[in-house]
């Protein structure tokens, strides 16, 4: 009887052993989307886009003597100035956004004004895309009177890009779907 608790003993001591040492094999997977599935969804409000395109806009013209800000509200809204005869003047450039198929964002340009003077648009997009440092994703068009975000040139620091899916200003929305960057 005693060797027979001893047996048992032994026994059960190196299953217990083996079971503890032995690596797990169960696997959780977790199923792949499909390619080009964004990795979340962002929703904001005009204040809060506001609030990231000045942060973006000042670190960016952080060496420019030119400045000038883009601000969305029923409409957006690029201001800046510019000299001219030793004086500062004033501009503002009203846009409609449109969110284009690909997730850019394209601006139509519906007024513009140089001080009080409502000028050509066309005219003026050109001198600024000549004068005005813009960057590389951002590209206008003077003969359409348009300029477009071109989100899918822009890229994070980290890879992560955006597309825009839904911009309506008059109900506060501005939605875009965020994406990972390709493993390598």
């Amino acid at each position: 009887m005693t060797l027979v608790l001893i047996g048992l003993l032994l026994g059960s001591g190196v299953w217990f052993v083996t079971k503890v040492v032995t690596p797990v094999t169960d696997r959780v997977t977790t199923p792949a989307g499909p390619t080009g599935e964004p990795a979340f969804t962002v929703s904001l409000t005009k204040r809060q886009l506001n609030r990231i395109i000045t942060y973006y806009l000042n670190d960016y013209q952080k060496n420019s003597q030119i400045k000038y800000t883009l601000t969305v509200a029923d409409q957006a809204k690029l201001g800046g100035s510019f000299k001219f005869f030793n004086q500062t003047v004033d501009f503002s450039l009203l846009f409609d956004p449109l969110v284009k198929s690909n997730g850019d964002i394209e601006l139509k340009a519906t007024k513009l004004n140089i001080g009080q003077l409502p000028v050509p648009i066309s005219y003026v997009l050109s001198y600024v895309g000549h004068s005005y440092k813009l960057p590389n994703w951002v590209k206008l068009n003077s003969k359409q009177e348009t300029i477009v975000l071109e989100l899918s040139k822009f890229k994070l620091a980290n890879g992560m890009r955006a597309k825009a899916t839904k911009i309506d200003l008059a109900s506060d929305e501005i939605d875009l779907s965020v994406f990972l960057p390709s493993s390598k």
